[in-house]
């Protein structure tokens, strides 16, 4: 019953590179932070993915 409950606590983050713009859809906490694969600077968090937006 634990993995079922610890699984709906991944959030989807879309990700990108402050310098090139790259983005990319991780999930928290199973995934690190990304290095961006083309200038390897550390990507941000730029949205926090939800179901139902408007």
């Amino acid at each position: 019953m634990d993995v079922i409950k610890n699984r709906y606590k991944r959030e989807a983050v879309e990700v990108h590179c402050p310098q090139c713009k790259r983005s990319q859809i991780i999930y928290l906490p199973d995934e690190k932070m990304p290095d961006c694969p083309v200038c390897r600077k550390k990507m941000i968090i730029k949205e926090v993915l939800t179901e139902g937006k408007y």
